[in-house]
C-alpha cells in the first residue's frame, strides 16, 4: 500500500507513526513537503535526539503532486496548513485515492461543492481528522443523550481555552498554520473540534451570532477569542448552546455542560472526566477514563484504515467537515458583520 504524505508537521508525525505501527511493511512512505524538516517527534510533540525523519521512516521524498501520483498513490494524507487543503483534496479526488484530511477541511467555501462532485464521481473515501469524537466522554456523552436520559435539552455551555504559545515546543508560535491569516488559522478554524462533536450530538443549528477577534497581546493576525451563541430549533424550542474559545488560557481548560429537564451531563476532556447527573441532583455515573491521548488518533486511524481495505463509506466523510467548516464560516462572518447569521444562507 502506498502512501503519500502531504505535510510531515507535529500531526502529519503523529499519523506516520500511527500507521507505521499499525500496518508496518505493509505500507511505502512518500512525502511532498515544503520546509523539509528532519527531526523525529514523539507523541508529546518532543524532538527525539540522533534521529533523521527520512531515514527512520523510509520515506521517499517527491518535489511535486504530479511527481507522486504518478507512484499510483493509494492513499493520501493532507496534513499539511488549511488554506492548503482544497488544491490537494481535488488532486487526490482526481487520482481516485483514498483520502484523509486534517480538519478543517478548509479555510473558506470555495471549491467545496467542486470537490463533493469529484468525490462522488471517483468514489473515494474520505475520513476527516475530528479524532475527540473518540474521546471516552464525548463517545459516552453521545450513547447518554442516545438514550435521552436528561430529557429534553435546554441549554448547552462549552468551553476550549488553551495557550497557543505552548502548542509546538519545536517552533515558533507566531509562525505556526494556527497563528497565521494566510495560512488558516485562527481560533474558530483550529479549534473546530467542538463544533463538529455539537453537530454530531444535536445537528446542525438555526443561526448563530458571536463576539470576538483579536483580542490579546499575542504576536498574531487572526482572532484569538470567539464567544459564540447557536441557536438550535429543538423540540419546537429555541435552546441556546454557547462555545468559549480562546487562545489565552493557562492553565488550559476543556469542558462541556449539557442540561436537560431530566438530569445534566457534565464533562472534562483534559482530565477525562464524565458526570451523568438525574434530576434529583444525584450521581448516576461518575467516570474517569484511563487512556493516552494518542489512543484517539490510534482509534481513528483504525476506522480509516479498515473502511479503505474494505472500500467502504467512513463514519466521518468529507461531508461532515463540510458541517464543521459552514459552522465556522458562519461564526466569522457573524464577528465581521456584528449580524446574527442565518445556516440557510452560508
Amino acid at each position: 500500500m502506498k502512501v503519500l504524505f502531504v505535510g510531515l508537521g507535529g500531526i502529519g508525525q503523529r499519523h506516520l507513526r500511527n500507521i507505521k505501527e499499525l500496518l508496518g511493511d505493509e505500507i511505502e512512505v512518500y512525502a511532498f513537503r515544503q520546509r523539509k524538516y528532519q527531526f523525529v517527534l514523539d507523541n508529546k510533540l518532543n524532538i527525539k535526539k540522533g534521529l533523521n525523519l527520512d531515514k527512520h521512516y523510509n520515506i521517499k521524498n517527491v518535489n511535486s503532486l504530479d511527481e507522486a501520483f504518478k507512484n499510483n498513490i493509494d492513499i493520501v494524507f493532507i496534513t499539511n496548513p488549511t488554506s492548503m487543503h482544497m488544491e490537494i483534496l481535488m488532486k487526490a479526488a482526481e487520482n481516485k485515492c483514498s483520502i484523509f484530511v486534517e480538519k478543517p477541511i478548509s479555510h473558506n467555501l470555495k471549491n467545496v461543492d467542486k470537490l463533493v462532485t469529484k468525490l462522488n464521481e471517483y468514489k473515494n473515501i474520505t475520513f476527516v481528522g475530528f479524532q475527540n469524537r473518540f474521546h471516552p466522554c464525548i463517545k459516552e456523552s453521545k450513547k447518554l443523550l442516545e438514550k435521552n436520559v436528561i430529557g429534553q435539552i435546554v441549554c448547552v455551555n462549552i468551553e476550549i481555552g488553551e495557550n497557543v504559545r505552548g502548542w509546538h515546543k519545536y517552533e515558533d508560535y507566531r509562525k505556526m498554520y494556527a497563528s497565521r491569516k494566510d495560512l488558516g488559522g485562527g481560533v474558530i478554524l483550529s479549534q473546530i473540534h467542538e463544533l463538529d462533536y455539537i453537530i454530531w450530538f444535536l445537528g446542525m443549528p438555526k443561526c448563530v451570532y458571536a463576539i470576538g477577534g483579536k483580542l490579546s497581546n499575542l504576536e498574531i493576525d487572526v482572532e484569538d477569542v470567539a464567544s459564540i451563541l447557536l441557536n438550535y430549533e429543538l423540540n419546537n424550542k429555541n435552546i441556546p448552546v454557547h462555545i468559549h474559545e480562546d487562545y489565552i488560557q493557562i492553565p488550559p481548560s476543556r469542558k462541556c455542560k449539557i442540561i436537560g429537564t431530566k438530569g445534566k451531563i457534565e464533562f472534562d476532556l483534559l482530565n477525562s472526566t464524565l458526570v451523568y447527573y438525574d434530576e434529583d441532583g444525584n450521581e448516576m455515573l461518575n467516570k474517569v477514563y484511563e487512556f493516552e491521548r494518542n489512543d484517539m488518533f490510534k482509534e481513528e486511524l483504525k476506522v480509516f484504515i479498515d473502511a479503505v481495505k474494505d472500500k467502504k463509506r467512513t463514519i466521518i466523510p468529507i461531508e461532515e467537515g463540510i458541517k464543521s467548516l459552514k459552522m465556522a464560516i458562519a461564526i466569522k462572518e457573524s464577528i465581521n458583520k456584528g449580524n446574527i447569521i442565518n445556516m440557510n444562507e452560508i
